[in-house]
């Protein structure tokens, strides 16, 4: 795995200026649940951890972050600097694997969004990680999981044979300092493995700057539905919920997302 843009986090949060629906999700899903601590499973560069933070100031839950990346966490702790000394004082970052991470102390609500689960390439790491969960949960707590639903058109042209990896332009993004980033982006789908093998191009454009071009390479699991409810019913949760998008709407026949709550029985 070469996911050159996790050695990148400010251009990750680049590539994400305009990715503000998951955020919104994971806070409205915290206020409605009213959580006394929140445990963030691939917080990354802290894209949602702050925002999080800032609802738990007012709400008084904390917010532990953890991911595997040093560098991503570094780029969270940078942000984390400058917040509001409220807010600081709710969130705790730490480096650990969500397949084996034992919490000191167990949490209401355990998430992991923007599609983080599916780094997890085989069923023994999903099961980990699941079992993980459950674990470090209270009763009655939750684990909710997001993500993207399989692009089946796009899969169908790399089962061609010889196989097709159509490159499209799947993003295009700029903030206040004018700096603008297009991702380009081929991908490659294994069914016998549910593998999707995703290569992004990256350009970078900024003032005053030479043009910055780069790969990032990833393996990623395609989850399907009942594929995820099964996780949850194996390893101890029952499913409370299942959203089809970012907006607490039913899952239908064109959803791009796909969001389950699972529950821990009390």
């Amino acid at each position: 795995m070469d996911d050159v843009i996790y050695d990148r986090p400010r251009d990750y949060d680049l590539e994400h200026e305009n990715d503000d629906e998951d955020v919104a999700f994971h806070v409205e899903l915290a206020r409605r649940l009213a959580p006394r601590r929140v445990l963030e499973l691939g917080a990354g560069s802290g894209r949602v951890t702050l925002p999080l933070a800032e609802l738990g100031a007012r709400a008084g839950f904390t917010v532990t972050a953890l991911d595997v990346s040093e560098t991503m966490l570094a780029e969270a702790e940078r942000k984390l600097a400058g917040a509001d000394p409220g807010v600081r004082e709710r969130v705790r970052i730490v480096q650990g694997d969500m397949r084996n991470w034992e919490a000191p102390e167990p949490f209401d609500l355990i998430v992991v969004p923007c599609s983080s689960i599916c780094h997890l390439l085989t069923l023994e790491d999903q099961l980990a990680a699941w079992a993980r969960a459950h674990a470090n949960l209270v009763p009655g707590g939750r684990f909710v999981v997001d993500v993207v639903m399989p692009d089946l058109a796009v899969y169908a042209d790399s089962l061609r044979q010889p196989p097709r990896a159509l490159v499209e332009i799947d993003g295009d993004t700029s903030d206040a300092e004018g700096r603008r980033l297009l991702r380009y982006r081929t991908t490659l789908y294994f069914p016998h493995e549910q593998r999707a093998s995703i290569r992004f191009l990256y350009d970078k454009f900024a003032p005053h700057d030479h043009a910055d071009r780069w790969l990032s390479d990833f393996e990623s699991h395609v989850y399907f539905p009942r594929e995820l409810e099964l996780l949850y019913r194996h390893t101890g949760f029952s499913v409370e919920a299942t959203y089809g998008d970012y907006r607490f709407r039913a899952p239908r026949a064109s959803t791009r997302e796909l969001v389950m709550v699972g529950l821990k029985p009390a």
